[in-house]
This record gives structure tokens, sequence and C-alpha cells, in this order.
């Protein structure tokens, strides 16, 4: 599969196309509402999303500046390698396993739900950003330590991949939820 930052960003537009659809016409408490216990809202699965952007967004700020520092350029398209695929793959919908997320990455309670989308949004831009400063350089020309487990590595490609395919997941996990919303 050969994807450059284009396809990147056109993967981040679809996602927040999807988002804005998920949540239209929603109120707040239908936004807080959880399908069963223990599980997920839709206002707390773009919690989480944001949480984890905001968690990433350090490493990837490191990741593409040390690319430009050491002048690691190219346009693409770029290929994922066994590794990033397996990695696309466990993050896609629907779930091959189903793992809780690592504590520091669960959504917070105390964000109003009616404010979930604005703040995914806002996070959303930010990775848009972090994408479109990407172009021109080679996605697969440097590895980076996740800030969860330094002992896994990524690069840009990868990356920006599992992120787009994350967020998918928690998407799909949001349509599900809805789905099962009682009318009120």
């Amino acid at each position: 599969m050969f994807i450059d930052a284009k396809t990147l960003l056109l993967g981040l537009s679809e996602v927040n196309a999807k988002a804005k659809s998920l949540c239209e016409g929603l109120s707040g408490d239908q936004l807080a509402w959880r399908p069963k216990a223990g599980g997920w809202s839709i206002a707390e699965n773009l919690i989480h999303l944001c949480i984890t952007t905001q968690t990433f967004l350090p490493a990837v700020d490191h990741a593409l500046a040390e690319s430009l520092r050491r002048q690691l350029t190219g346009g693409g398209p770029f290929r994922l390698g066994l590794y990033g695929r397996m990695l696309v793959r466990y993050v896609e919908p629907p779930p091959l396993i189903r793992l809780p997320a690592p504590k520091p990455l669960r959504p917070l309670s105390s964000i109003p739900p009616e404010r979930a989308l604005e703040d995914f949004f806002r996070c959303q831009a930010a990775m848009q950003l972090r994408m479109k400063t990407a172009e021109g350089i080679n996605l697969t020309g440097l590895r980076f330590p996740s800030p969860l487990a330094s002992y896994v590595k990524m690069n840009l490609l990868e990356f920006f991949s599992v992120f787009n395919g994350h967020s998918r997941r928690h998407l799909w996990q949001g349509t599900n939820v809805r789905r099962t919303i009682p009318l009120t």
C-alpha cells in the first residue's frame, strides 16, 4: 500500500466528516449516554481521541523537527511495511482484539459532552497541521518512540496511518452507540 501526505490528509478530512455526522442532532445527554456499564459514550470516544492526540503531539513534533534537521526529504508515495500494516490493522474497525485503553488515555468525565466534538476538531486541526508540515519529508526516514511505551517505535507514515485508523475505530464505536441511544 503506497501512501503520501495528501492521502493522509484526505483520511483525516474523512474522519472529521464522519465525526460531524455522528454527532449531528444529538443532545448533550445523548452524547453522554453509555450503552452498558464500562462502555464509552460517543463523547467519551471523542475525548479519548483528543487525549491520544495531545499525548502524541510532542513526539510527532520532535520527529518532524528531527527529520527536517537531518534533511530527510521525499514526497513519496511511501509504502507501509509489514509492521506498519499490522499496526494499522490492529486499530482499524472492527477490532480484531479488544484491549482496554492505557490509563493515561482514558476519557475524563470532567469534560462536558457538548464540548467533545469541538475539542475533537481542535485536536484534529493540530494533527492536520503536522500532516501538512510532513509534506516533503521522508515519512519513513526516521523512527521515534511512542510516548506510552518507548520500546514501540514507529515512523511518521506508520504513526499518521495508525492515527487515522484509530480515529475510524472510535467513530465506529460511536456509531454503534448511536444506534442504541434510547429515543427521548
